[in-house]
């Protein structure tokens, strides 16, 4: 019994710093998003893509769009982090990679909008 409450504090804290990764991972999706959507110029240059605070409406948008997608695959990923159906670690780790990608593709969707 005893050897059994010791090991499931490393799986425990492994699971934790796994829902810690996939936060980093979100967070700092989400400040690039805004980063690049919040305006803060009056006039921008004409170049693509448009430089950080330029863009208008249509950054806006794509970036409210993109933090609630990347906040469900957050939660979807802290839930496999956490559950760890029989112990596997697989489920997690694909979470972590479509996090990954998602971050990712989003952070193109906001850099050049399709408006």
């Amino acid at each position: 019994m005893r050897r059994d409450a010791e090991a499931a504090i490393p799986a425990r804290r492994r699971s934790w710093l796994g829902v810690a990764a996939a936060s980093v991972i979100a967070v700092g999706a989400w400040v690039s998003y805004w980063w690049f959507a919040v305006p803060r110029f009056d006039v921008c240059p004409a170049v693509l893509p448009a430089p950080a605070g330029c863009g208008g409406a249509g950054r806006v948008a794509t970036a409210t769009w993109w933090t609630a997608i990347v906040a469900v695959l957050l939660l979807a990923t802290a839930a496999a982090a956490l559950v760890r159906p029989r112990g596997r670690w697989w489920p997690f780790a694909v979470g972590i990679v479509v996090l990954g990608m998602a971050a990712l593709w989003g952070l193109r969707a906001v850099l050049y909008p399709a408006g």
